[in-house]
Order: C-alpha cells, then structure tokens, then sequence
C-alpha cells in the first residue's frame, strides 16, 4: 500500500493563520530572589529562547538547563514541573498561546535529546520494522501543518479537590493551550512499514516516551509475561484504526508555532492525537509499535482515569479498579471557562450601573466535535441566554475542529446580582453538567463555571467585586474555599465539612 497523491494532507498553518507567536520568555523577578548573579534578567540581550539564563528556582534540579517563562504558575514545588499560565495572561493572548506561554505537564525529569543522533523506532506488528532519524521522520514523509488546543484533563482540578482532595495537584483553569503543530501522520510512518491501513480490527498502536519514571502501581503489574519493574517508561496506546484515519490526523510533531519544540514540550519530537486529552500525546517520543492489543504500559492504566465517586485510593488498588478500561479518559471533555471579569476584578458601581458589561472565555470539545453554542445565565440557571462564539479555526476536510473558541457576552450591570454561570453545549447536543462529580484523580472536571458577584468597596467607591472558584496550585482565594459556599454533594453522598 503507498501514500496516495489523493490522501489529503492539511496545511491550515501560518498561511492561514497568519504570523506565528513565537517562544519571548519573560524571566522570573521577585523582591527574594533576582536570579543568579550575573545572569542577563533582561530577555532583550538574548538572540534566541535558548540564550536566556536557566530560572534561578530550576537551579539545582536536573532541568537548570532550561529557560522557562516566570510567569507560569508552579503547581508541584521545584521540581518535577509542572505550571500554566495565570488564566488573565492565558486571555490576553486569545486564540494562540505562545509556546512558553502553554501547559507543561512533566513526570520527571526533561531528557537532554539531541535532533542529530535521536531516533524514533517502528516496530511490534509490521512487517517493514525501522528507525527513523529526526530529519528521515521531518524531511522524507508529506508534512502536515494545524491547530490544536491542548488540555490536561485535570483542568479545573482544584475545584474538585476543594470538595474532597483528590489524588492530583491543583490545575486552575489555565492548563491548556493552543498552538499549531506540524509534524507527520503516524498513518504515513505506519504505511512505510508495512502496515494496511484497511486492516486494523482489533489492532493499536502503542506509544512510548524516553523518560524513566517510577512505577505508579507498586507492583509488577498484571501481564506475567510483560511484568514492571522499579523505573517504567510513560507511553499509551490507542487504535490502529484511529491512528491510520485521516479524518483523526494522528501526527508525529517536530516543529510548535513555526520552530522546534522547546525542551517541557517534547524536543525532538511528541505526539499530537486532536481531540484527545494531553496525558495520551507522548513527549520525548522514541517508539511507535502496532500491537494485537492495548499497551501494557503502566501509566496507560495508573492514569487518565474516571473512576466513579465512591471509589476511593484503597478501593481502587485493591479491587483492581485501575485495570477496568471503560473508565479510560481518551477524549477531551466538553467545557467552558469565564476569564473576564477575572478573579477578584472590581467595575466601579456608579459608572457601570446603567452600562453593559462584556463577558469573556473559552469552551472546547473534544473529538473533533464543535462547539455549537455557548450560554450566560445571571439567575442560577432559571434563564440562559446565547453569547457570541468567536471562530477561528478552520475545519480539517473532514468537517472535524481541534481547538477551543473563544466568545463574548454583553450583560446589563443591573442584572450582575449574585452570580453569572457559563456552559457550552457541543454536536452531540449535551451541555456541560450543572452539579460537580467528584472523582479520585479530578479529572474531567467540566460541571457549569460559576463567578460569584459581590457589591464592595474599594477605597470608598462601591465596586462590583468578581470571585471565580479557585486559584491554581497554592495561591488563596476563590469561593469554593470557603465552607459555606462549597457543594453539599458530588455523587457520593451528603458531604461534611471540616474547618482546618
């Protein structure tokens, strides 16, 4: 079987989109700590991204070599590292998110690869086994070039930990991005060696990074003839059918908004599944094998689970609830966020009383499903009405979208009485859920987003003051902090709060 001059190759890049934004790292400053001495803090005196100094909080981790932007928010300490930007910057960029401006989610630490000597093996069921070198994979194959927003599916997680902690840190609402990838169709890679794209039941494809991680479960798994030992590598699988659909255009990615992938971001090169959740798009990627069967691997079952509310850590380890595949999250949740008014925002009372005010915010789908309408409701869900949805993208020519839109919603001030909630509806004709659903790893958290609405005072002016839920990873505020405004039940039962 060859690649046919009548498969479709998108291209819907920078000739579509305009101009790139690129990686401007904006280093960290602080009253505490100004960086090493020495350093050049001022990102004007650097050529390129990779010139900045090293974040002087990376110093001593093993990712010291690696410029990041100060501006993300650190969710797990030092290291490993994992952040996203303030859901205000997020905003302010729109519907492109620079580079160093995107979720990273790292295990550990960001293996030092090199374009020259990496190598990304095919293998496991095909009969053409192979290695490609980075610019065999770039440079020998028709490249494809589009959109896609990339989401953890434990956006929103704090929201979900201030009911009951769950198994994961505290993603805000800004643990997600969008950026145009351009890379090549796994379907390409798969059909040089050897593989029939109409010959995929019962077939997958596995994925597998080259970091070492520690083993999640404990144990040597369930596969005897497969077992895991101390340190695993992060991978997954999905269906060869998928992987071999152009429709679904499945990419090995080596270039992010026009250059090479930054370091957090999977150099040389990641997968991009559209439509998935972010923990199935492998960085670091050095194997690709067609199996008779899922993968083995032990972060494709000990993450990336919806497990029902009533399942708890020690109900899930011992009643093998990690092995139970129809909890699997592969898709993208359908959800939608309020970023303007941001949190604690203040409009003076006087001034806007008889003005609108303009809403702002995201919502996404997920499996190439489009978001059909986005609605606003300023009476605790009696009453919606329709926002305007802002699109940007262009459908791939099988009518299927990647990324999130963005919408606007004019409010009369008058009607800001308590609070103002959001929720998107997409294809399937199902909007987001209005109660939360309390999970053991948080994940998939998309119930309606509500801002509370509250008259204030700011130096003696009355303002209309803004508080969204939750602030990401350790910062304070947010009204789902506070006992008295937390939910009385998230599926498993009237919940009884404890003060600290």
């Amino acid at each position: 079987y060859e690649i046919k001059s009548t498969d479709k190759r998108s291209v819907r890049g920078v000739n579509v989109y305009g101009p790139y934004k690129k990686n401007t790292l904006t280093p960290w400053k602080s009253n505490l700590n100004e960086g090493r001495e020495g350093e050049p803090v001022d990102k004007s005196q650097a050529k390129h991204w990779r010139d900045l100094p090293c974040d002087s909080r990376d110093v001593g981790t093993p990712d010291e070599w690696i410029p990041r932007d100060g501006r993300l928010v650190r969710l797990t300490g030092r290291h490993p590292f994992n952040c996203e930007p303030p859901t205000g910057v997020l905003a302010q960029e729109g519907f492109f998110t620079p580079p160093n401006l995107h979720i990273i989610r790292n295990h550990g630490a960001v293996p030092q690869l090199n374009w020259e000597t990496h190598i990304v093996k095919i293998g496991g069921k095909v009969s053409k086994p192979m290695e490609l070198s980075m610019d065999e994979l770039s440079g020998e194959f028709p490249n494809t070039e589009f959109p896609v927003t990339i989401s953890c599916c434990g956006n929103r997680r704090k929201e979900m930990n201030m009911i009951k902690q769950t198994i994961g840190f505290n993603w805000g609402t800004g643990a997600l991005g969008t950026c145009v990838y351009k890379g090549t169709l796994v379907r390409d890679i798969l059909i040089r060696a050897g593989v029939d794209p109409d010959d995929t039941a019962g077939k997958h494809v596995e994925f597998i990074s080259t970091d070492d991680l520690p083993n999640k479960s404990g144990g040597k798994g369930p596969f005897e003839d497969d077992p895991w030992g101390e340190k695993v590598k992060y991978g997954t699988s999905i269906p060869l059918s998928k992987a071999m659909s152009l429709a679904d255009e499945v990419m090995v990615a080596f270039e992010c908004n026009g250059e090479r992938l930054h370091p957090d971001r999977g150099f040389p090169c990641r997968l991009v599944i559209p439509g998935y959740i972010g923990g199935r798009m492998i960085k670091w990627l050095a194997e690709i094998n067609v199996l008779d069967h899922e993968t083995h691997n032990c972060y494709h079952y000990w993450d990336n689970k919806y497990l029902p509310p009533q399942i708890t850590a020690e109900r899930a380890a011992k009643e093998g609830w990690w092995y139970k595949q129809e909890y699997i999250i592969n898709e993208l949740s359908l959800n939608s966020v309020i970023t303007y008014p941001n949190h604690n925002d203040t409009l003076p009372l006087a001034k806007y009383i008889d003005k609108k005010v303009e809403l702002k915010g995201y919502a996404h789908s997920g499996g190439g499903r489009p978001v059909t309408r986005v609605e606003i409701s300023t009476n605790q869900g009696d009453t919606w009405d329709l926002a305007e949805i802002h699109r940007t993208e262009k459908p791939n020519p099988y009518g299927k979208v990647w990324c999130w839109v963005w919408w606007t919603f004019e409010v009369d001030a008058a009607q800001l009485q308590d609070e103002i909630w959001v929720r998107a509806w997409d294809t399937s004709n199902s909007p987001q859920p209005e109660r939360a659903v309390w999970t053991l790893m948080g994940q998939s958290s998309n119930h309606i987003f509500r801002v509370k609405v509250q008259i204030d005072n700011e130096d003696g002016v009355p303002v209309y003051k803004f508080e969204h839920p939750t602030q990401p990873g350790q910062q304070k505020g947010g009204w789902a902090t506070r006992i008295a405004d937390k939910v009385k039940s998230a599926g498993y039962g009237k919940i009884d709060y404890v003060e600290d």
